[in-house]
């Protein structure tokens, strides 16, 4: 029992870090990217092929290197901020809000099918296996201890994203950014770079994906097209508005409460029907009616961000009313 809640935890670390990437894309910089669980799915594959070494046939894929841990690791975070580079040189120069998110949401769904049907990629639809432990072939922990290590790993990583996230949050990059999200136009005129802005925190975010599926690949062990279909992303995005959106606490808050606490839980729900589904399908409708809550009494999230100036309540007797047909303040 132990090592079931040591493997979740693990989880809820890096999905953690993966959710503090995307909230620096949409909490911070305000973009909806569908795309992002695509760089999750990118970061676990490249630093499989560089660190399985080749297994036997009829598996295929790319490179089959055997390097350790930190090399795969990074090769896997540069692959990730190349990828995510040519989809927003694309989408952030001209798209906003709904066309933002549709050409993001095409971009994955074409790396999925090409990753999918060419098979000297990835391996296509079998995926990859075998993935090493990391650093276990200097340490050499016995199974029984190896999980707790790796919690302390991933825990560490997580601790060190968190500490440059709240420094970033509180940075003029951080205020520049949330500038631009509520008004590009405003800050525009006051010399900022919107673009420029926009970019950086858009691949500042798909490294942190990269550096998740790193962590992921080491954890699971194993990956394929299954592994990252789109209500993945959505997940992610209904934990950061729950723990609230902009604040890497309420973040890493949100991630626990619905993609561990949540969704582990219905797993022990009574089996009241032979429909194998219906656990998954109950923790969607969990969560939809955890968002419906959030919404009707903390619509900000449980943590909110308190740079955001959508948080500020309005003084009392603030605003305009109409009286006799005449605003009035």
């Amino acid at each position: 029992m132990i090592q079931y809640l040591a493997s979740i935890a693990t989880q809820g670390c890096i999905f953690s870090i993966v959710a503090l990437g995307l909230n620096v894309i949409w909490g911070w910089a305000g973009d909806l990217d569908l795309a992002f669980y695509g760089y999750l799915a990118t970061g676990v594959y490249m630093a499989m092929v560089t660190s399985i070494g080749r297994l036997p046939p009829p598996t295929e894929y790319i490179l089959g290197w055997h390097l350790p841990f930190p090399a795969a690791a990074l090769i896997a975070i540069g692959s990730v901020i190349l990828l995510a580079s040519c989809v927003g040189a694309v989408a952030l120069r001209r798209l906003r809000a709904v066309y933002f998110a549709i050409t993001t949401l095409s971009a994955v769904l074409m790396l999925q099918t090409f990753v999918s049907d060419y098979t000297p990629l990835f391996n296509g639809y079998n995926g990859l296996y075998g993935m090493p432990q990391p650093f276990n072939d200097t340490l050499r922990l016995s199974p029984e201890v190896y999980p707790f290590f790796f919690l302390a790993f991933c825990a560490g990583i997580l601790g060190g994203v968190f500490v440059v996230l709240e420094r970033l949050s509180a940075s003029p990059f951080g205020r520049a950014l949330r500038a631009v999200r509520e008004d590009e136009q405003a800050a525009a005129a006051f010399g900022r770079n919107v673009y420029g802005l926009k970019f950086t925190a858009y691949a500042l975010g798909a490294a942190l994906a990269g550096l998740g599926g790193a962590l992921l690949a080491a954890s699971q062990g194993a990956f394929n097209p299954a592994g990252w279909p789109p209500d993945e992303t959505l997940d992610l995005y209904v934990a950061i508005f729950v723990g609230g959106m902009g604040n890497p606490r309420g973040v890493i808050l949100g991630v626990f409460l619905v993609i561990v606490l949540l969704q582990e839980a219905v797993r022990f729900l009574p089996i009241v029907t032979a429909n194998p589904s219906f656990p998954a399908a109950t923790g969607e409708i969990l969560i939809g009616l955890m968002v419906l809550v959030v919404i009707r009494y903390r619509i900000n999230g449980l943590l909110p961000d308190l740079h955001s100036t959508d948080t500020v309540p309005p003084r009392r007797g603030a605003g305009l009313r109409v009286e006799r047909g005449e605003a009035v303040g």
